[in-house]
């Protein structure tokens, strides 16, 4: 919702997404907006995609910082996916400050790898 009250989305796309149980999987563009990568839909499917996201970044062990706004157990899940495929992963999670909590939405997290 923080997406239609400051303008990036309407009120209409930001409540069908919502429905649908869309998820938006995204980065930081250059100019520093959210630059949406994918729209899964579902949890599950929302994990792989991030997942193949910090793969597709570069990422190949080494810092992984997650932070969760009221999503701890998606942060633990994606840790645990990490960790498994990197053994010289350090994964660390945190819940969101205030600032970070308003962009990561309602049980949303952010993501930041050492690629």
């Amino acid at each position: 919702m923080n997406f239609a009250r400051n303008g990036r989305v309407s009120p209409a796309v930001a409540h069908l997404v919502g429905l649908l149980g869309i998820r938006i999987v995204g980065t930081a563009s250059e100019v520093g907006t959210l630059e949406p990568l994918a729209k899964p839909k579902g949890k599950k499917k929302a994990m792989l995609n991030l997942y193949e996201q910090i793969k597709a970044a570069g990422y190949s062990g080494g810092k992984v910082r997650i932070a969760h706004n009221n999503n701890e157990a998606f942060a633990e899940e994606l840790k645990g996916l990490i960790s498994a495929e990197f053994d010289t992963a350090d994964v660390f999670i945190e819940p969101c400050g205030v600032l970070c909590s308003y962009y990561a939405e309602e049980h949303g997290v952010l993501v930041a790898i050492e690629a």
